[in-house]
């Protein structure tokens, strides 16, 4: 009864589709003769400071996960159930790491400005569907579990109740 209970539920559930779509971003750097090589921001910083004001996902490369690395790459992960609504954050995003890098700018005469890699990609397949078959399997195991510990719970209580019920003697020792 459980499963096809479960069966009709799995069947008629129709979640919100959730999209991910994602965009690459390389920090502009000062172009010098000084080897080492200054961003404009940092990139842990800057992951830091995306996450926390427009509440989005902000991956680094391996190798920049820490906050002494020299990497410039940033990959930007927005979730939403409208793709319009994530080409326009990404796109909000993007404009705000412009700005923020242009006010950076005018201290210096040489430099390469940030650009964005490719083009933002939205998966067209949402990323919330569920496992029907899964959640059906699940269910008949965990019934099947389950009915094998009430039937022997049951058998435990009727052992129980008939071994505490006081017999009724037919003879007693002294009638002999």
């Amino acid at each position: 009864v459980t499963t096809i209970i479960s069966a009709i539920y799995v069947y008629t559930l129709n979640p919100i589709p959730i999209y991910s779509g994602n965009m690459m971003i390389e920090i502009g750097e000062v172009k010098s003769n000084n080897p080492n090589q200054i961003y404009f921001d940092n990139a842990y910083a800057l992951k830091n400071i995306l996450e926390k004001q427009y509440n989005v996902k902000v991956t680094l490369p391996k190798k920049a996960n820490s906050t002494t690395s020299n990497n410039n790459l940033i990959t930007i992960i927005i979730e939403d159930s409208n793709k319009e609504n994530i080409k326009n954050s990404l796109i909000t995003i993007f404009k705000y790491i412009i700005k923020r890098h242009k006010s950076k700018v005018k201290l210096y005469d040489n430099y390469i400005m940030t650009k964005q890699v490719g083009n933002i990609k939205i998966n067209d397949n949402p990323i919330n569907t569920p496992r029907k078959k899964l959640i059906v399997i699940v269910t008949f195991v965990t019934s099947l579990i389950l009915s094998i510990f009430i039937v022997f719970f049951i058998d435990f209580i009727r052992n129980n109740t008939a071994y505490n019920k006081p017999q009724k003697r037919t003879s007693y020792p002294s009638d002999i």
